[in-house]
C-alpha cells in the first residue's frame, strides 16, 4: 500500500453532489474537507487479495463467535438487558437477514491485516465508498482502472435476495428506511440522511418501494399492536440507521417483543453481538493467536508490559479511546460520552505510519461476502471524527505506485 499525490478534479464538489454524496465538506483535520482527493492509496492485486481473504475469514469466525455466545447465553457480557436475551436468541436462530457490515483494519509492518473492530450494525461511509470513490476512479484514473469496490452491485443483489428468498414479497413491496433526523439541535444529520437515501436507491433497484422516514416519527399503535410511520402506514419491513444498543434502552423498546413476527428489522437484532467491542474479547478467547486478531481482554491485566488500546464497548469514531505504551504511560486519548458500558483492552498493533498518516482500512461485507474497501487517514494515532476519506485504486505498475496520479 502506497500513498500517492493526486490532482483534485476542478468540479469535485459538483460531481460528488451528483452521486448523492453531499457532506464532503464536513470539517476534518486543519479545517480541511472530509473528502480528500489530493491523495490516493495504491494497492497491488496481491494486497487486495490479502484483504479480501482476511475479511472473509473474520466474518466466518464472527459467525462462529455469535453461535458460541448464543448457545452459552453469554448476553450479559455484552450489556444486553435480560428481557432481550431470548429476543436476540430468536433473531439468530431464525437467521434474520443482514445486509452489510464493515470491518476496520490496520496493516501491521508485515502487511498483515489486523482487526480493530467490526461496525456491524450501523456502518457509515457507505455512499462515499460505493459511489463517490468509484466515480473518482473512472474520472481520474480512467476507464481501465481498477478498485476493490463492488458494493453497489452486491447491495442490490442482497436486497433482491432478502425480498424474494427471505421475506417472500413481490416487487413493489414497501420498505421503510429510517435515520435519526437530529441530535437535539434541529439540524438534519446529513451524513445519515445521505447514507439512507443511497441505501434506498439500491433497495429500489432490487424491486422494493422505498419510503424514507425519520426514527423520531416511528410510533406504536396500541390497537393494532404494530409500529407505524408518521403517516399511519404499517411498518412491516424496515432498514434503520440507528443503533440497537440505543433502541433497547429507550421507552418504546418494550414493544419490540410483541412486534416480533410483524416487523422485520435490518440490521437484525442479533447484530448486537457483533457491533459491541466485547466481540473482540470473545474472538481472541476462541481463536487465540489468529493472524488477523490482536490480543483482546476484558481487563488490562493480561497486557501489562505491552502497548495497548483501551476502547469503550459501544464507542464510536474514536471517542474515549486511550493508547497506553508498554511502560503504562498514556500516549494519546480522545474525549467523548462513552464508557459507562465498560471497556475492552486490545494489544496495540505494530504498524508504521504512511507518509505520516495513520491509515484505517474499512473492509465491507454485503450478506456474507467481501465487497470493497475504503480508506480513512489521520495525523493522530486515533482515528476519530476528524479523519479524512481518501480514495484508492489497484495497480501492479511501478509508475502508478510512485509519484503523482494523472
Amino acid at each position: 500500500m502506497k500513498r500517492v499525490t493526486s490532482q483534485p478534479r476542478a468540479n469535485w464538489r459538483e460531481r460528488c453532489d451528483e452521486v448523492g454524496f453531499s457532506f464532503y465538506d464536513l470539517e476534518s483535520e486543519g479545517g480541511r474537507p472530509y473528502w480528500n482527493e489530493s491523495a490516493a492509496y495504491c494497492f497491488t492485486n496481491a494486497e487486495i487479495e490479502t484483504l479480501e481473504s482476511a475479511t472473509q475469514e473474520l466474518f466466518d469466525r464472527c459467525m462462529e463467535a455469535v453461535e458460541v455466545v448464543v448457545r452459552a447465553g453469554r448476553f450479559a457480557e455484552f450489556g444486553i438487558p435480560p428481557r432481550f436475551h431470548e429476543l436476540v436468541r430468536a433473531s439468530w436462530d431464525d437467521d434474520d437477514p443482514t445486509v452489510y457490515g464493515r470491518f476496520d483494519f490496520v496493516l501491521d509492518v508485515n502487511g498483515v491485516p489486523k482487526l480493530l473492530e467490526f461496525n456491524a450494525d450501523t456502518p457509515t461511509s457507505l455512499v462515499e465508498t460505493a459511489a463517490a470513490q468509484w466515480q473518482w476512479l473512472e474520472e481520474v484514473r480512467g476507464p481501465g482502472a481498477d478498485q476493490f469496490n463492488s458494493l453497489h452491485e452486491q447491495l442490490i443483489e442482497q436486497w433482491m435476495h432478502i425480498r424474494t428468498a427471505r421475506w417472500g414479497v413481490a416487487a413493489g413491496a414497501l420498505l421503510h428506511l429510517a435515520s435519526l433526523h437530529d441530535s437535539g439541535d434541529g439540524e438534519l444529520i446529513v451524513e445519515d440522511f445521505d447514507t439512507v437515501a443511497y441505501m434506498a436507491e439500491t433497495a429500489k433497484a432490487a424491486g422494493f418501494d422505498p419510503k424514507l422516514i425519520f426514527v423520531e416519527d416511528i410510533r406504536w399503535d396500541v390497537e393494532s399492536s404494530r409500529f407505524l410511520d408518521g403517516d399511519g402506514q404499517i411498518i412491516q419491513h424496515i432498514f434503520k440507521l440507528y443503533p440497537w444498543e440505543w433502541m433497547i434502552n429507550e421507552q418504546f423498546s418494550g414493544f419490540l417483543l410483541p412486534s416480533r413476527g410483524t416487523t422485520n428489522w435490518v440490521e437484525p437484532l442479533w447484530k448486537l453481538l457483533l457491533s459491541n467491542k466485547q466481540l473482540l474479547v470473545v474472538l481472541w478467547e476462541l481463536f487465540p493467536d489468529h493472524p488477523n486478531l490482536l490480543p483482546s481482554f476484558a481487563s488490562a491485566s493480561p497486557l501489562v508490559g505491552s502497548a495497548y488500546v483501551s476502547k469503550p464497548r459501544l464507542g464510536r469514531e474514536g471517542a474515549n479511546v486511550t493508547i497506553v505504551d508498554a511502560a503504562g504511560a498514556v500516549v494519546e486519548q480522545q474525549p467523548g460520552g462513552y464508557g459507562e458500558e465498560g471497556f475492552v483492552y486490545q494489544q496495540r498493533a505494530d504498524t508504521a505510519p504512511v507518509d505520516g498518516k495513520t491509515v484505517v482500512i474499512g473492509s465491507w461485507v454485503v450478506g456474507e461476502t467481501p465487497a470493497g474497501i475504503d480508506i480513512r487517514e489521520t495525523s493522530s494515532l486515533i482515528t476519530g471524527d476528524l479523519a479524512e476519506f481518501v480514495p484508492h485504486f489497484i495497480s501492479d505498475e511501478a509508475d502508478a505506485r510512485d509519484g503523482v496520479t494523472p
